[in-house]
């Protein structure tokens, strides 16, 4: 009895292993942060989207709209499983900007996310 226990738990262990890594792997993925800007003329189109994957994650997000070192205006928006901020914004026109998506899910800070426009 014995010698199919152990071997049984073995194969039972090396499953649950593989599985759980399996799960972290997809659950990481999952995560998305996006920030768009587009610049026409002297309009800046600011959208933001943020997704945890998991509807039941509590997400804060703000996106801020920077010339150089110099901040043009910030937004924030909260929810859960994912959040979207669009707005817009008088810029001047030629000029690079910088928006910046910054989130955290379930109060863990996540990595900013960068896109950078230029003006025509």
């Amino acid at each position: 009895m014995k010698k199919r226990i152990a071997p049984l738990l073995m194969v039972f262990l090396v499953m649950l292993t593989i599985m759980s890594q399996t799960a972290t792997a997809v659950n990481s993925r999952a995560v998305t942060g996006r920030p768009t800007l587009k610049i026409s003329g002297t309009k800046a189109y600011c959208v933001g989207k943020y997704s945890s994957g998991n509807r039941n994650d509590k997400i804060s997000m703000t996106i801020t709209l920077k010339q150089g070192a110099t901040v043009i205006d910030s937004w924030s928006a909260s929810g859960t499983g994912s959040v979207v901020i669009s707005e817009t914004c008088t810029v001047t026109a030629k000029r690079t900007y910088t928006l910046v998506l910054s989130a955290t899910v379930n109060g863990k800070v996540m990595d900013d996310v960068t896109v950078t426009a230029t003006g025509t």
